[in-house]
């Protein structure tokens, strides 16, 4: 059963893929996993999971912006960047996760961490978004 309406699902996907990629622009020096973590951790993301409209609708940068100004005060984590396009298909497939499997989305860093999304890039990017959520189900399952 899916978290909600697939109507939201295509939004918050190219959303929060949006976000992963604008972050290095948004907040020079960003440390990518810091974010990621923090944000799949965050009370913006705990709004994505059951797709309140008002949030679902918002543009990435606003996301961002408020990700930081009201959950970080306005501070960030300086540090390495994964470079291309990983924080991106990150983005896509931890929205798609959350969505498929009707979990928040904490749990979904817990089940997938970002160790295991790294390792799993190159082998599964270029599959179908289907085809590397079943794929990383099942990692997760064994690990």
């Amino acid at each position: 059963m899916s978290a909600y309406s697939e109507s939201y699902i295509g939004e918050i996907i190219d959303t929060q893929s949006e976000i992963f990629l604008q972050i290095r622009e948004q907040l020079p020096g960003v440390d990518e996993k810091w974010f990621i973590e923090a944000w799949m951790k965050s009370k913006i993301r705990s709004r994505l999971d059951k797709a309140y409209p008002k949030w679902a609708n918002m543009m990435p940068e606003e996301l961002i912006y408020r990700f930081i100004t009201e959950e970080c005060g306005g501070e960030y984590k300086r540090g390495e960047s994964w470079g291309g396009f990983l924080p991106s298909w990150v983005g896509i497939m931890y929205a798609y996760y959350q969505w498929s499997y009707n979990i928040p989305s904490k749990e979904v860093i817990k089940e997938l961490p970002l160790d295991l999304m790294e390792r799993a890039f190159v082998p599964f990017h270029q599959a179908s978004e289907q085809t590397a959520l079943i794929k990383l189900r099942e990692i997760a399952i064994k690990e």
